[in-house]
């Protein structure tokens, strides 16, 4: 029998501290696409755990590999009833959509208008903070 062996998507946050202070601009961008994987995985994984949807819609978004669950992860956190409290589920979907962003830069673009270094400590602040307030409401 196979052991299965459960991913922390917080092992892509360190990856990408790994980076922070390297100078080599594919390991900067891979470092900013890592940051927004771990905070983004660990977003949905908290939502489908508690199957906060918000209809049936959004189920089915979520429970599949459609790329649609990087704006519904986001949307949930947004709008759903159980992360209101203190606001934390809009910091959750604010910084998402920062990091996505960000992400979207440095996978996509062969010329990026910010330095590079800045964008990766800020992924870092974010996605860490994203995971203090999943934490927090967990």
């Amino acid at each position: 029998m196979k052991k299965i062996i459960e991913f922390n998507w917080s092992e892509f946050i360190d990856l990408g501290i790994e980076y922070i202070n390297d100078n080599n601009p594919a390991k900067q961008r891979t470092g900013i696409s890592r940051f927004y994987y771990g905070a983004f995985c660990s977003s949905r994984d908290l939502i489908n755990k508690k199957g906060t949807y918000i209809d049936n819609e959004s189920k089915k978004i979520m429970t599949s590999k459609s790329a649609d669950a990087h704006r519904e992860t986001s949307k949930i956190f947004k709008h759903h009833e159980a992360y209101k409290k203190d606001e934390k589920g809009k910091i959750i979907s604010k910084n998402l959509n920062k990091l996505r962003k960000m992400r979207n830069k440095a996978d996509y673009d062969k010329i990026i208008d910010q330095p590079l270094g800045l964008m990766i400590n800020e992924s870092k602040i974010l996605s860490e903070r994203i995971l203090k307030l999943l934490k927090e409401i967990s």
